[in-house]
C-alpha cells in the first residue's frame, strides 16, 4: 500500500503501512489493491476504516495487549516474577533497563498516533456527499482521543512526571503524518497538546459512541471517554480542580459501580456498566497478541509469568469481595495469581479496561484531599468500599486513596505512575525477590530510573533524539 513515509520502529521514520481493520471488529482486512492514502480516505467509509485503524495498535503486546499494563503493576510492586517464570519481564522487575531492552510501547504507540493524525488531515479535505457533518466530527473525535492517549501514555512511559520535572525531556508531538525526524518535546509541550487534543475531542464527539458488532460499545471513544481521560491527565498534572471537575461529569452520567453479585463477573468481556472506555480484544485482531496476551501472562494454566505481591494482597480486608479475584495453584503453594484478565472464548482473549468508573471516584477523591471543592472525598472513598463488600469508615487520608487505587486497579496498568506523580518511594519485600539477577529492592524518588529508556533503534535513526539522563546511547 503506497502512503506517505513516517514510521518503521515508532520514530524510525520509513514506511508505515497502514493497514486497515473491518469496520466493526478492527480485524486485519487488506485491501486487495493497493491505493494511495488520498483515494482510500476520499470517502467517509474509507475515513471510519481507516479511524477503526488507528484503534488496532492498542491491542498489541506492547501496549494493553501486554507489557504497558503489566510494566506498571511489575515496577510498581503489585506484583512480582512467579515461579513458573518463562524469563519474560525480568529487566522490568528489576529496574535494569536500558537503550537496548526497553518498552516497545514507542511503536504501537506512535503506530496509532499516526494512523489517528492520517484521519485528521484527510477529514478536514473530505468531499463525499453522503458523509454528514456530525459523523465527520464523530471520527475526527475518536481519532483526537487516540491521539490524546497515545501521547499520554508514552509521556508516562519515557518521561518524568509532570508533577516533578514539567521541562524535562518529553517524547515528539506528532500532529502530521509527514517524513520529519522530530525532537523530544518537554513534559509540559506535551501534556499541553494531550489537554488541547481532549477538550477538542469533547467538542466533536457524541454523548453515544458508535455500535460495533463486537458487542463493545466502550471500545468506541464517546464524549465521556474525552472527559474522563481529561480527568486523569489532570490528576497527572496536580490540577487538582479540573480533574476533581471532569470525573464528577462522569460520575453524574450513566455509569454503576460494579457490586458484590457482579464484580467477578465483569472482567475480560463485554460488561459495561462501569466501562468508560476499553481495548477489545479478539483472537485474529490484526494486532492480536496470541500466548502473549495478558490473559495467559497472569494464569498459571498458561506462561503465568506474573503473580500478585504479598505486598498487595496484605492490604484486602477478608470480606472484600476483590480479594475473590485472586487464584492460587496446586503446584506453587504461596503464590497467587490475579483473575482479572479470566478471557471470553478462551483466556487469550479479553477486554482490556482503560477508563472506568471506580476511578474516577478516586480521581475525585484524592483531588479533594489535595484542595480541590465540589464534593466529599469520604463519601467518594465510601462509595467504592461499600460496592466491594466492606463497612464504610469515617475519616480518609491520602494514604487511603493510595492504598485504595492499588486495590481497586490492579492490573490494569497504574501503580508505577502513581507512584511517581505522588513522588513516593518503592519499597519492596527482599522476601519476595527471588530470581537470580541482582534486583533493585528500593527505588527512591527522584531517580532517573522512573522514566524508561529510549529504545536504542530509534535513537539510532533520529539524529534529534536525546536519550534520557542516566542511560548511554
Amino acid at each position: 500500500m503506497k502512503i506517505r513515509k513516517y514510521l518503521h520502529q515508532g520514530l524510525l521514520l520509513i514506511g508505515l503501512v497502514i493497514t486497515f481493520s473491518s469496520c466493526e471488529e478492527f480485524l486485519d482486512k487488506r485491501p486487495a489493491l493497493e491505493t494511495t492514502n488520498e483515494l482510500s480516505l476520499s470517502t467517509f467509509n474509507g475515513l471510519v476504516t481507516a479511524t477503526n485503524a488507528a484503534y488496532a495498535p492498542l491491542y498489541s503486546s506492547s501496549w494493553y495487549g501486554r507489557d504497558f499494563t503489566i510494566i506498571s503493576d511489575l515496577k510498581g510492586g503489585n506484583c512480582k516474577a512467579s515461579p513458573i517464570n518463562t524469563g519474560r519481564f525480568r529487566y522490568e522487575y528489576t529496574w535494569t533497563n536500558n537503550n537496548a531492552y526497553t518498552s516497545a510501547l514507542w511503536s504501537a504507540a506512535y503506530q496509532a498516533i499516526t494512523r489517528a493524525c492520517n484521519v485528521l488531515e484527510f477529514a478536514d479535505q473530505l468531499k463525499d456527499p453522503t458523509a454528514t457533518e456530525a459523523g465527520v466530527n464523530q471520527l475526527k473525535g475518536e481519532c483526537l482521543f487516540i491521539r490524546a492517549l497515545g501521547h499520554f501514555d508514552l509521556i508516562r512511559m519515557y518521561a518524568q512526571p509532570y508533577t516533578s520535572q514539567p521541562q524535562s525531556l518529553g517524547v515528539p508531538i506528532i500532529t502530521k503524518t509527514e517524513l520529519s525526524y522530530p525532537k523530544r518535546a518537554t513534559v509540559a509541550e506535551v501534556y499541553t497538546q494531550i489537554v488541547n487534543d481532549l477538550k477538542q475531542a469533547v467538542t466533536l464527539l457524541p454523548n453515544s459512541s458508535r455500535t460495533g458488532s463486537n458487542g463493545s460499545n466502550a471500545a468506541f471513544a464517546r464524549k465521556n471517554s474525552a472527559i474522563a481521560l481529561l480527568a486523569k491527565v489532570y490528576l497527572y498534572m496536580g490540577n487538582w480542580q479540573e480533574a476533581a471537575n471532569n470525573a464528577t461529569t462522569i460520575i453524574k452520567g450513566d455509569y454503576t459501580l460494579y457490586n458484590e453479585n457482579n464484580f467477578l463477573s465483569a472482567w475480560g468481556k463485554n460488561e459495561q456498566s462501569e466501562i468508560i472506555f476499553e481495548v477489545y480484544g479478539k483472537d485474529g485482531q490484526e494486532y492480536y497478541p496470541n500466548f502473549d496476551e495478558i490473559g495467559n501472562m497472569y494464569s498459571p494454566d498458561g506462561y503465568g509469568d506474573i503473580c500478585a505481591t504479598n505486598d498487595l494482597l496484605n492490604l484486602f480486608e477478608p470480606t472484600d469481595v476483590r480479594l475473590k479475584a485472586f487464584r492460587g495453584h496446586a503446584s506453587y503453594t504461596g503464590y497467587t495469581w490475579p483473575t482479572k484478565y479470566p478471557g471470553k472464548s478462551h483466556i487469550r482473549e479479553n477486554n482490556i479496561p482503560v477508563l472506568r468508573l471506580a476511578e474516577m471516584y478516586l480521581i475525585r477523591a484524592e483531588a479533594v484531599l489535595n484542595g480541590a471543592t465540589g464534593s466529599i472525598a469520604l463519601n467518594d472513598y465510601n462509595s467504592i468500599r461499600t460496592k466491594r463488600g466492606l463497612a464504610a469508615v469515617t475519616t480518609v487520608s491520602l494514604q487511603d486513596i493510595y492504598n485504595e487505587r492499588r486495590r481497586e486497579l490492579c492490573f490494569e496498568g497504574n501503580q508505577l505512575w502513581d507512584l511517581s506523580r505522588t513522588k513516593r518511594n518503592l519499597n519492596r519485600d527482599e522476601k519476595e525477590i527471588f530470581i537470580t539477577e541482582t534486583a533493585n529492592i528500593d527505588i527512591n524518588f527522584p531517580d532517573y530510573k522512573w522514566a524508561m529508556p529510549i529504545p536504542t533503534n530509534e535513537l539510532d535513526v533520529n539524529p534529534n533524539l536525546e536519550p534520557n539522563p542516566g542511560y548511554s546511547n
